[in-house]
């Protein structure tokens, strides 16, 4: 099952305030993993780091369930 998925279904089971603790540590984690990534194209490095700032913002707004959704997207894209 792709990591992404599981770590939506983790973050789902938990309060909107256990998904407002780990929005940032999915940002750190996407942050990282493209700067590891060597096999993505232009368009798929564009559209993860696109995610990425959407998720910042609505993690910023207080949105947080939109947070952990749009990063999820970002990390399955990563794969």
């Amino acid at each position: 099952m792709n990591k992404a998925i599981l770590l939506a279904l983790f973050y789902f089971l938990f309060s909107s305030s256990g998904i407002a603790e780990t929005c940032p540590k999915l940002m750190q984690q996407i942050d990282e993993e493209l700067g590891e990534s060597k096999q993505l194209s232009a368009d798929q490095i564009r559209e993860i780091r696109s995610l990425r700032v959407q998720g910042e913002q609505a993690y910023k707004e207080g949105n947080k369930e939109d947070c952990q959704k749009l990063l999820s997207e970002a990390l399955d894209l990563l794969g």
